[in-house]
């Protein structure tokens, strides 16, 4: 029964997240064509936050999915490097290749949790679900007394994440790569 459970939850994330991302540039620079970002974005998503899911670090709410990595938890770097380089058209890899090096030199070393993906279903946006899954994972980084760090994809969602405490590190900007705004919220001992 719990494998059931499991596989229905990491089912239902990854369709909220698709859903949630399908108009967001910065991901959708790298699928642009509608086929290709359906076929490759669940693994994508899976290459960089799957991970969360062996940890039970998926929170997923009437339309909204986020996936979290505690401190510890790293992202396979070899493992996306190599999906990337399998789905990512040809003439984009160049650019994306400087725009991950960027975007990799700004990921704290020190112990952290990381959140990878977000997201809310366009249809349920607007009603706080962001927020409140938000709220969610940082209340655990709270417990842990752990900073906690992500890579916001526009500057809507920099604004969300700065009401709950998250500042931006500066901003990844390499030709053809998307604006990414790296952002660190220090430890408190209290969710906000």
């Amino acid at each position: 029964m719990l494998d059931l459970i499991s596989s229905r939850v990491h089912a239902d994330a990854l369709d909220i997240l698709v859903a949630a991302f399908e108009d967001d540039h910065a991901v959708r620079c790298l699928y642009p064509d509608p086929d290709a970002y359906r076929a490759h974005f669940p693994g994508f998503a899976l290459a960089l936050g799957g991970r969360a899911f062996d940890g039970g670090l998926v929170d997923v709410d009437d339309g909204g999915a986020a996936l979290w990595l505690a401190s510890g938890q790293e992202v396979d770097g070899a493992a996306l490097g190599a999906y990337l380089e399998a789905t990512v058209p040809a003439e984009r890899r160049e650019a994306l290749a400087a725009g991950m090096e960027l975007q990799g030199s700004f990921h704290p070393e020190e112990p952290h949790w990381y959140l990878p993906w977000i997201g809310v279903r366009p249809e349920a946006q607007g009603r706080g679900l962001g927020a409140a899954l938000l709220r969610r994972g940082l209340a655990r980084a709270d417990r842990d007394g752990l900073p906690a760090y992500l890579e916001a994809t526009n500057r809507r969602n920099a604004a969300l994440y700065a009401r709950h405490g998250f500042e931006a590190l500066g901003t990844v900007e390499a030709p053809g790569y998307p604006e990414i705004i790296p952002m660190w919220r220090p430890a408190t001992g209290t969710s906000n």
